[in-house]
């Protein structure tokens, strides 16, 4: 809890500020994401259109939104990285999701997985299981998608889907090593250097570990404003069952 302290200090003080480039030396910007560099990554769709005019999803107040930053510098120094998704639905309301993650061409499959979602809508965490089927390259762009099918849809396309990129960053042994014992500059780094998905998945499981700690809470509220996703900040963790895999 000390290291937990000192994290939300740091945070909390204004030091948790965007990153303009790669990893080597990171410039920083307090306002805007920066202009992705030429070997950043493209930018998807975090949040939905439908694939055909007649998709049959009911209404929502919130639509399906996956939290990463989409500005072309979504990278990740995880080999296997999770992937965070506020999904608007029930298990009652969809009749099949699917991740699915591919290669920067789309021509190969890494990873495949049917999702059985929960009886309320909220915060989902997908992550590639580790083995050597489903790591990430370094310096490689992977496209991936999150699509779902509702029940009063008469076709077996999808009517939403989120999608976008990741692209692994290596990063040196002894500096991770270091920042493994700090969380406060582990965060920084992560953010000074455009590696979202792990900013994201450090601070939600903060977030959803100590639900009552108000500095923790905040730095996920500064972060997902940051992402402007903040209108999921207060949403819950809902979980859900990968049903099945295809690689």
């Amino acid at each position: 809890m000390k290291q937990v302290g000192i994290f939300v200090r740091f945070i909390c003080s204004g030091i948790l500020m965007l990153g303009t480039q790669g990893l080597e030396q990171p410039n920083l910007s307090a306002t805007s994401p920066p202009p992705p560099p030429t070997t950043g990554t493209p930018k998807g769709n975090s949040t939905p259109g439908t694939t055909r005019p007649e998709a049959t999803c009911k209404q929502t107040n919130k639509p399906l939104t996956a939290l990463n930053a989409n500005n072309g510098n979504d990278f990740t120094a995880s080999p296997y990285p999770s992937f965070w998704f506020y999904v608007p639905y029930t298990q009652d309301d969809v009749k099949h999701a699917d991740f699915l993650l591919l290669d920067g061409q789309e021509h190969k499959t890494i990873y495949h997985t049917a999702i059985k979602l929960a009886a309320k809508p909220g915060l989902i965490e997908i992550t590639l299981p580790t083995n050597s089927q489903n790591l990430l390259d370094p310096n490689q762009n992977y496209r991936w998608y999150l699509m779902v099918n509702c029940y009063a849809s008469r076709t077996d396309e999808p009517d939403i889907v989120v999608d976008g990129w990741i692209q692994r960053k290596i990063v040196d042994g002894d500096r991770w090593q270091n920042l493994q014992t700090d969380r406060s500059q582990k965060l920084i780094f992560y953010t000074k250097n455009n590696l979202w998905y792990d900013a994201v998945n450090d601070v939600a499981e903060l977030h959803f570990q100590y639900p009552n700690d108000a500095g923790i809470q905040a730095t996920w509220n500064n972060l997902l404003k940051q992402l402007n996703k903040e209108s999921v900040a207060q949403e819950p963790f809902i979980g859900s069952i990968m049903l099945s895999t295809q690689e």
